[in-house]
């Protein structure tokens, strides 16, 4: 039995909203406090590397770590394709290519 399985619709919902205007705030103070004040350049030139950080976080751990373990051998379809399309993004900074380019690796690695 799921926790959503033993909570009540209502309880269920309470929740939903709670996050939402919790992720809601928080966005919006940062919306407001910088139109107020100037930001700093530094924190402009750290604040450029959140979207890659954040990225990474996303990106590697289904490429690293498959179940329940670290999977970094030679034949980890997921770690080629994710590498090849790293390559290719860093190469053409194609979107597009990039995602013709790791799903092809992984088409041909896993036939």
């Amino acid at each position: 039995m799921t926790a959503i399985e033993t909570m009540s619709t209502p309880w269920l919902w309470t929740h939903i909203v709670a996050v939402a205007v919790a992720t809601y705030a928080l966005r919006a103070s940062f919306i407001g406090l910088f139109s107020y004040y100037d930001v700093p350049a530094e924190v402009k030139e750290q604040l450029n590397l959140v979207p890659p950080a954040v990225l990474a976080a996303l990106a590697l751990p289904p490429l690293l770590y498959r179940e329940g373990t670290y999977h970094l051998a030679p034949g980890n379809p997921f770690l080629l394709a994710g590498l090849v399309g790293a390559l290719v993004a860093w190469q053409t900074e194609n979107l597009l290519g990039t995602l013709i380019a790791g799903f092809l690796t992984y088409f041909v690695i896993t036939i």
